[in-house]
């Protein structure tokens, strides 16, 4: 039997990914692909194209680059496959899976879970951090777990601190950057990203005349990392460490 063709790949791709959490190694996402099309036969499976590539992996990893150049899946960070705010609100307009897909799999296609902004934003600031050259860590630090911290060496203390908010809490945010930002602690550059419009108005009002701290909205982080992703030279130019 013929192997499924890549666009009727790209929805149980996107479910799948989904249901394992939003996030996978491509390995262990190949056989809940396959799961959603039982017509598939084990000689399918052993199909293979020049240079012995199997043939249905392939198409998979296929199916995979066009979701990543329609935004609903991440390239990064390297080695995983991560589902985008984008991509799940496709799922959640066209989710339909094959009519062949086993019935427990096609109704959990209506239980997805809402979107996690909040981790994502903290991903994409850790990739861009990397991509920056700063040694990157996450949920650490002396008095507030920050999200995201940027250092020039593994031992140094931070110099950029980013905190994110999605209908969370600005105060523990205002206080968690204003002491990164002290002299007297880390002297941090802080950036708070914000998801809501009413908060990032309120940000800007308290950062207002204080040096190093900024607020940005969500979509700059998205089209940061585009930029990171499309021309890295460009920003590690711009941003690059003094010597």
């Amino acid at each position: 039997m013929a192997l499924p063709k890549q666009k009727e790949v790209e929805i149980p791709l996107l479910h799948s990914i989904e249901t394992m959490g939003g996030k996978v190694k491509p390995l262990e996402v190949y056989p809940k692909v396959t799961a959603y099309f039982p017509q598939i036969t084990e000689g399918d499976l052993k199909e293979t194209i020049a240079g012995g590539i199997n043939k249905w992996t392939n198409r998979i990893q296929w199916a995979r680059q066009s979701l990543v150049l329609r935004g609903d899946l991440e390239r990064y960070p390297h080695g995983l496959w991560r589902i985008t705010v984008k991509g799940r609100e496709r799922l959640r307009a066209e989710g339909s899976l094959p009519k062949e897909a086993p019935r427990i799999i096609r109704e959990q296609a209506t239980k997805l879970q809402p979107p996690k902004r909040h981790d994502e934003l903290k991903q994409k600031m850790i990739y861009v951090g990397k991509k920056l050259g700063y040694h990157v860590s996450a949920e650490e630090g002396a008095l507030y777990r920050h999200d995201v911290l940027w250092k020039q060496g593994a031992y140094k203390s931070p110099c950029h601190v980013i905190e994110i908010c999605e209908g969370g809490s600005l105060p523990k945010d205002f206080d968690a950057l204003h002491w990164a930002n002290d002299p007297k602690n880390w002297g941090a550059k802080g950036i708070l990203i914000v998801t809501d419009d009413k908060d990032f108005e309120k940000a800007l009002k308290r950062f207002v005349g204080q040096a190093g701290l900024t607020a940005v909205k969500a979509e700059t982080v998205d089209a940061l990392c585009k930029i990171v992703d499309e021309n890295p030279q460009f920003l590690e130019l711009i941003f690059s460490k003094e010597s």
